[in-house]
């Protein structure tokens, strides 16, 4: 990791296990040396296949931050495709929107949304990232029928999510305070929304301090 990188997730990670949504004040160059890292350390490829989107493709990243997923598939999707970037912070939106406009990004629309809506268009979405987030969202069921209702039929769902190894046993609640959530949990919660649960990736990889992330990929049925 670069020295700006190292800075980067010192401050991210000062309060708290694992990665987190990133305060709106962390200077832009050390998010900037981060994202590099990411790259490689997040498979980012291996995720942009498990979305399964291309030229034209219509993506919602929710829990945003800086952008770092939706930059990065804003190329992919193109210029007759659309990217909504959706964060709770304000002041996150407002960043998020600058960068969109300094790097000239116009498939990607910041959207300010709820912590229990997103604030999606309905049924027209091809697939949803949620990465580092479902750990964190109360309403689950309520929160997952509103994705559902933003998807087309066979759109697609995956979550990216963290958890270290002595927590894979432990209560949910247990695990929730660690800001992690044992993939069993998600696919209970994804089957009974209604989502058929097509792949899991377990582990993908060490994210951020070395703890094991992992996705889980799902689709609307109908």
């Amino acid at each position: 990791m670069t020295a700006a990188g190292l800075l980067f997730s010192t401050l991210f990670l000062a309060t708290a296990s694992i990665a987190q949504p990133v305060p709106a004040g962390v200077a832009t160059a050390a998010i900037r040396a981060d994202e590099r890292d990411r790259d490689a350390r997040e498979k980012l490829a291996e995720i942009i296949e498990a979305l399964a989107i291309g030229n034209g493709s219509v993506v919602a990243d929710i829990g945003a931050g800086y952008g770092y997923y939706a930059v990065r598939l804003s190329p992919v999707v193109g210029t007759s495709g659309r990217i909504y970037a959706e964060e709770i912070d304000r002041p996150l939106v407002e960043k998020l929107r600058r960068r969109v406009a300094n790097e000239n990004l116009k498939n990607i629309k910041p959207v300010l949304g709820k912590p229990d809506d997103p604030g999606l268009p309905g049924s027209s979405l091809d697939a949803i990232l949620l990465a580092d987030v479902y750990h964190e969202v109360e309403s689950r069921s309520g929160f997952l029928r509103r994705i559902m209702t933003s998807l087309k039929p066979g759109g697609r769902l995956v979550i990216v999510e963290y958890l270290k190894p002595e927590l894979r046993s432990q209560p949910r609640e247990r695990q929730q305070k660690e800001h992690n959530i044992a993939p069993e949990y998600v696919e209970q919660d994804l089957k009974e929304a209604g989502f058929a649960v097509i792949r899991r990736r377990d582990p993908l990889g060490p994210g951020y301090d070395g703890i094991p992330m992992y996705y889980i990929v799902a689709s609307r049925a109908h």
